[in-house]
């Protein structure tokens, strides 16, 4: 929180490192399988179909072994719930509080239900499907419109969670998956030391408007605790003051009403 509020950036860690074990590998296993059926099924639709199955297949990795290193995606997750006693005990005793609008990304939605992943999958891949069979059959060679499509699946698939973390709503910024390193367009990566290992990740810079206020959560000597966030806030110039000559940015510090005295 602190070094967020001091750097005004905010890191992206890459999906493999996440707390759910099968980040992409759901949505990818779907859209794949979407592909295939569109091929079995419906290849009288387009004589390119079965090229154009191929070459998103491929470049998604065929299914579970998804090229990461083609297209690494990092995720920023967020948390629509405000005050949840769960993601106090999962991810620590401070939340930062965004406007989504001043945030200079697009924030994506996650997918926890099996049919809207079903239906979300089946929409966007064939809308790829049918931008890549149509460059095939133009001049026979993919171009930025199929990269683009391939891109918008990846982003998807970024977005589909398995239904068991479906309290915490989540919501997330996704990079990465618009880059493609085969053409020098990778992002400046990080590494972090975690245990025995690095965890790769990347920056993002967020204006001091995009943050309302920080919270509080449930602790011993919560009331103490909220005397020096307030008194950091303030040293940031992030707080009113009847002295200002002029309007400036300001926020809250908020306590969480969860009755809760974490060890």
């Amino acid at each position: 929180m602190k070094s967020i509020i001091e750097n005004k950036k905010m890191w992206l860690t890459d999906s493999r490192f996440l707390n759910d074990s099968q980040e992409m590998h759901d949505g990818i296993e779907r859209i794949i399988h979407y592909l295939n059926h569109q091929q079995e099924h419906f290849s009288h639709r387009h004589e390119y179909l079965k090229l154009a199955v191929g070459y998103l297949a491929q470049d998604l990795g065929q299914g579970k072994y998804y090229k990461a290193e083609r297209r690494p995606v990092y995720v920023c997750s967020f948390s629509e719930q405000r005050d949840l006693l769960s993601q106090w005990r999962a991810y620590g005793s401070y939340a930062i509080e965004f406007e989504s609008d001043e945030i200079p990304l697009e924030i994506k939605t996650c997918v926890y239900d099996v049919d809207e992943k079903n239906t979300q999958a089946a929409h966007v891949a064939l809308s790829a499907l049918e931008i890549v069979a149509s460059e095939m059959s133009g001049d026979g060679l993919c171009g930025a419109p199929s990269f683009e499509a391939v891109a918008n699946l990846v982003s998807l698939a970024a977005t589909f969670k398995d239904s068991s973390f479906s309290e915490e709503r989540e919501v997330r910024l996704v990079l990465g998956h618009d880059k493609d390193p085969m053409f020098n367009q990778r992002l400046k990566v990080h590494f972090r030391a975690k245990g025995n290992y690095l965890i790769p990740y990347v920056e993002q810079e967020i204006p001091i408007k995009a943050i309302k206020a920080i919270h509080v959560g449930p602790m011993r000597d919560q009331d103490l605790a909220y005397t020096s966030m307030s008194a950091f806030v303030q040293s940031q110039s992030l707080s009113e003051s009847i002295y200002a000559e002029r309007k400036q940015h300001c926020v809250k510090v908020i306590k969480s009403s969860i009755p809760y005295r974490a060890p």
